[in-house]
């Protein structure tokens, strides 16, 4: 059985520098997790996964750009410690249980504030949902260990109590040697007045020629042997009870860490993911900083063809290799970008160009972005379309073996044919100058037969080439494509651009003459060119100046698009601020006239003495006037000054047309309670009507007309004298509520409430009706009984009794 080959191998690894690559990201880590997360971290050949990488890297990055932070704050490495909890009966140190609480305690965090924000970055939230909460531990655990790594008082009441009775105990101690130390001194017994501390039993210093004189045990000399340490005999019961607490305090340290220990170990599958979601979240953090840093893009995939036709071109569009973008930012340059396009699968880049003209660095900048791309990395480029490859194979560089007495040639062809077995396609096969190092006609024939055969095989090809005859096969061969890299005609000196659809020249003897060997020497070797040689140089060098004239033709229409669309922008936004300057004027204005409309309806209406009558009109002004504010914002809110409105600023004509037609009874909006009956004379194309309404011809807009339904035929009753030209429409008689509540509405809402409520009543034929206002602060009582007093409709009105409401509901009797 075939076994099938690793996505990448070491050599290829080495070759795109993907080591050099990782340390770009270390140092945005913050943790010893992140770091080793960051050690295994390889590309991946699933497709699933690879989308899953990238996916997360996006979110990420869009995370960090909100202001986010993934990685946590500093967090001892809890590795060690957690190793050590695996073997039943091990103990952990204080210092060691500290370091796995403080790492749970730090992923709980970071699962706490992703689960806040799990509606915006759903991604995040599924890698920190596996974090087990931990709460429960560190909870026990937290504030009972000092920073020093000793136990604090409050670990257990036992140890608490232990070591006030040891701060007796060394009070005691003191004040007892103390007194020995002064009575000593006085007879100059001693070498110096204080107490210390000697295989864990409290002495005193006296001089050697008078130990004799000071009873007691000897526990040391110093150095010069001047002073020995004393217990005296008056302390030594004293120090015996102290060394048997210090015991008890030691056996109940160890007690409360084997608890603890235990404790952990019982959890340690939990602690264990949230250390692996820790320093996941630490890992994807530092990606998205890289990201950001280095201005990158997530690559897109690129799309399948139909039927195993190839699909959408690999594409890199201003791409930049991180590893010498960095080293150049160092000395203040700038690495200039790349772009190019191939045929995603069993597609041919064939790079040429001079020496030291950045072919290999073009190579290495393809190779190593497809490995950050199925790593999960966002890749240095403004735009970027990676298919995911099964395998990724370099020949890089000088393989010459010495031990094993291989050339450089042999040696490149015996990785040659390492790839040929191992090739699994669909396959990205990198060759640094295929076939260089023999017979010039035979290293052009196995260079194009090496790039053929990894083509026809399903893999796309990137490979850097002086030869000839791999040029020609590119310019023939559907599929594959020249590429060059670009040289200052000027000062023949290469500019690291890339040009595609060309092929480059090597240009030896040029670079023979930068570098400094002598002229006759290069006229010489200039001379000996074949014509055919020197005939190809010049078409080459025409081709490219053509291929430079249309980059830059294409550069000049791009900078005008981007100037046209500039202004189109400014001048939409300059036509914008105009019509919103406008609609505000416009604005101001109506509001201006509706006031002034209002003010002079209220002259009018205080004028009418019938108060019925004025209260009705106020009722269906306010209603009126409602109405035309609305009309008027709409109109004012509309894309054009009017929302959905005609040429005939109004409905659409056609359809006005096709429902109202001379002669037709219609009701004019806006006119009279349910609008104004009137007559239709005729109807014009544009979308408006004349009509005869109270003997005169008036010319109004279709939309504000309605087709009127018949008139009752039943006799109304009849009610207070209304002036000539003035309409009461009571509609049609409903039954009516005989109670209303106003209770927590504004007093103004509820007054308009009220009346329109009393209308209904009386129509409707009630004797009496109830009001619930409630008691509240009184203003709305007040208000409501104020306007019963002289409303038409109420012949008088008293409080409720107690069974309807007492002091918070009005009872009013209407009029017959």
């Amino acid at each position: 059985m075939r076994v099938r080959p690793p996505m990448v191998d070491d050599r290829t690894l080495s070759a795109l520098e993907y080591d050099a690559l990782k340390r770009l990201v270390a140092p945005f880590l913050r943790t010893d997790m992140g770091r080793r997360a960051l050690r295994d971290l390889c590309p991946s050949a699933d497709p699933v996964e690879v989308r899953s990488r990238k996916e997360l890297s996006r979110e990420a990055m869009r995370h960090h750009l909100d202001g986010g932070r993934l990685g946590p704050g500093s967090v001892e490495d809890p590795e060690p410690a957690v190793e050590r909890l695996r073997p039943a009966g091990s103990i952990l140190e204080p210092g060691e249980i500290l370091k796995v609480a403080g790492a749970a305690q730090a992923a709980d965090s970071l699962r706490r504030d992703l689960q806040a924000a799990r509606e915006r970055y759903p991604l995040l939230w599924e890698v920190a949902s596996r974090i087990p909460d931990l709460r429960e531990v560190t909870k026990r655990i937290s504030g009972k260990i000092a920073p020093t790594g000793d136990l604090e008082d409050s670990a257990s009441p036992q140890l608490e109590g232990l070591r006030r009775r040891i701060l007796v105990m060394e009070a005691r101690l003191q004040k007892d040697l103390h007194a020995l130390l002064d009575s000593s001194a006085a007879r100059g017994l001693l070498q110096e007045a204080y107490v210390t501390i000697r295989n864990g039993r409290f002495v005193i210093p006296v001089r050697a020629e008078a130990r004799s004189s000071v009873p007691g045990i000897v526990h040391g000399s110093s150095g010069t042997g001047a002073t020995v340490f004393v217990e005296p005999m008056q302390t030594i019961e004293l120090n015996n009870e102290m060394v048997t607490l210090r015991d008890e305090e030691a056996a109940e340290v160890r007690r409360i860490l084997s608890e603890w220990t235990e404790m952990l170990r019982q959890r340690l599958p939990e602690i264990e993911a949230a250390c692996l979601g820790l320093a996941r979240l630490d890992l994807i953090g530092a990606i998205a900083v890289f990201g950001v840093s280095f201005r990158c893009a997530v690559a897109v995939e690129p799309r399948q063809g139909r039927d195993g036709e190839a699909g959408e071109s690999l594409l890199l569009s201003d791409a930049r290799h991180p590893i010498l973008e960095a080293g150049l930012s160092a000395k203040e340059e700038v690495a200039v970008p790349l772009t190019i396009s191939m045929q995603a699968t069993g597609g041919a880049l064939v790079l040429s160009g001079p020496n030291a003209g950045g072919k290999t660095v073009a190579l290495k900048t393809i190779g190593l972005l497809a490995l950050m791309n199925q790593s999960g990395l966002p890749v240095p480029a403004r735009d970027a379309v990676l298919p995911v490859y099964r395998q990724v194979l370099a020949d890089i560089g000088d393989h010459q073996s010495i031990l094993e007495s291989l050339s450089t040639f042999s040696a490149r062809l015996v990785r040659v044919a390492e790839m040929t077995r191992s090739l699994d396609p669909p396959a990205l096969v990198l060759l640094d100058e295929v076939g260089a190092g023999t017979d010039p006609e035979e290293a052009g024939a196995l260079a194009v037969a090496i790039v053929d055969h990894f083509r026809r095989r399903g893999a796309s090809v990137v490979a850097t080439t002086h030869h000839e005859p791999l040029k020609s096969y590119a310019q023939a061969t559907s599929g594959a494509l020249n590429a060059s890299m670009e040289i200052d005609e000027a000062t023949m000196r290469p500019t690291y651009k890339l040009v595609e659809g060309v092929a480059g020249r090597s240009g030896g003897v040029d670079l023979a003459e930068r570098i400094g060997l002598p002229a006759e020497l290069i006229a010489d070797a200039r001379g000996r060119l074949s014509s055919g040689h020197r005939e190809a140089r010049q078409h080459m060098a025409r081709l490219q100046e053509l291929v430079e004239a249309k980059a830059r033709e294409e550069e000049l229409l791009r900078l005008e698009r981007e100037r046209l669309q500039k202004e189109r922008v400014e001048q939409e936004r300059a036509v914008s601020a105009t019509v919103t300057s406008l609609r505000e004027s416009w604005r101001q204005a109506v509001d201006q006239a509706l006031a002034r409309m209002d003010r002079a309806r209220e002259d009018l209406l205080s004028s009418i003495k019938e108060r019925a009558i004025a209260l009705q009109l106020r009722s269906e002004a306010r209603r009126q006037s409602r109405t035309l504010r609305e009309q008027l914002e709409g109109a004012l809110s509309g894309p054009e000054g009017g929302a959905g409105a005609s040429s005939a600023g109004g409905v659409a004509p056609d359809r006005a047309v096709s429902t109202i037609k001379p002669g037709a009874r219609v009701r004019v909006e806006g006119v009279g309670g349910r609008g104004e009956t009137a007559t239709v004379e005729t109807v014009d194309a544009r979308g408006r009507a004349a009509i005869s309404m109270r003997g005169k011809r008036v010319s109004v807009r279709l939309g504000d007309l309605k087709l009127a339904e018949p008139e009752p035929s039943a006799p109304r009753k009849t009610g207070p004298p209304i002036p000539a030209g003035v309409r009461f429409d009571a509609g049609k008689k409903v039954a009516a509520a005989s109670e209303i509540v106003l209770i927590g509405e504004k007093v103004e809402e509820a007054l308009g409430r009220l009346d329109k409520f009393l209308d209904d009543a009386y129509l409707a034929g009630h004797r009496e009706v109830r009001i619930v206002h409630g008691h509240g602060t009184g203003r709305l009582r007040s208000a409501v009984r104020e306007m019963l007093s002289g409303h038409p409709h109420v012949e008088s009105h008293a409080v409720a009794d107690e069974r309807s409401g007492g002091t918070g509901a009005t009872v009013a009797v209407l009029r017959a």
